[in-house]
């Protein structure tokens, strides 16, 4: 399979790429599941396979926006920016956590969903 690169990480955090070619998806806990502010009034919730993460990016099929489910054929690539990346206490449950973001095993996206 053939890598795609993203485009620049847009300023409001994220950037789309069109799905031209299938990327590689991360073999090591390739899900990740967090709660991104991104330009919305509040944290909306993610859910991406991984396929590439670097220190302030991580790039990846979304397969949940919000309410939004989608399906890995129709999923979009896209970049999102780790520091805007929800932190507990930005929720309404008020988590002390320093972050929403929670890398996975693929088989928990199979056993529990997006």
């Amino acid at each position: 399979m053939s890598k795609k690169t993203a485009t620049s990480v847009a300023s409001r955090g994220t950037s789309n790429v069109s799905r031209d070619t299938t990327a590689d998806v991360s073999k090591t806990l390739p899900v990740a599941r967090f709660y991104y502010q991104g330009s919305h009034s509040h944290p909306v919730r993610r859910t991406v396979l991984v396929i590439e993460t670097t220190n302030n990016i991580i790039r990846g099929y979304e397969m949940r926006e919000g309410a939004t489910i989608r399906s890995f054929k129709d999923a979009l690539v896209k970049s999102y920016r780790k520091d805007m990346i929800a932190a507990g206490e930005e929720l309404r449950q008020k988590s002390k956590e320093k972050t929403t973001l929670k890398r996975l095993p693929l088989f928990d996206l199979i056993e529990n969903g997006v």
